[in-house]
């Protein structure tokens, strides 16, 4: 067999390695505390992004979350089935569907930033105010988000 020369090469140096640990890091966190409140992990963002404004169709939410139209489709589905949203028709368009949170969702909505801050505080918890600050900043630039 013969070997590959990765001498000058450690993952513990790679971004991708790093950022791939911290997100199985925060996903397993994530998915615990969210099952404590009844949430599935899975559709936590969608819910999320309708808690900030809803009425809005799955197209708009899956861009907002840069997922894929078949991936929102089914967490849609998936909020709809648990009873935390809805889907009505657009007043705009005959071939459209509206998602809206009902009063269940809302409230479960309402859980969900203070658990998404407290985990991230644990998960960041070795570094001062300032380099939390610094660290979501440059992670905003990387991945050409806005911090407003």
């Amino acid at each position: 067999m013969t070997q590959i020369n990765l001498k000058d090469f450690r993952r513990e140096d790679s971004f991708g390695f790093l950022i791939q640990t911290i997100a199985r890091t925060l996903d397993e966190k994530m998915k615990i505390e969210f099952e404590k409140v009844g949430v599935d992990y899975k559709v936590f963002a969608n819910l999320m992004v309708l808690g900030q404004q809803d009425g809005i169709n799955q197209r708009e939410i899956g861009q907002r979350l840069n997922f894929p139209e078949y991936f929102t489709s089914r967490n849609v589905d998936m909020l709809v089935n648990a009873g935390l949203a809805e889907r009505r028709p657009d007043p705009a368009s005959r071939r459209s569907l509206l998602v809206f949170l009902t009063e269940k969702g809302r409230a479960k909505a309402e859980e969900l930033p203070s658990i998404v801050r407290d985990v991230n505080k644990d998960v960041l918890q070795g570094l001062t105010d300032a380099e939390r600050q610094s660290v979501v900043g440059l992670l905003q630039t990387v991945a050409g988000v806005s911090s407003e």
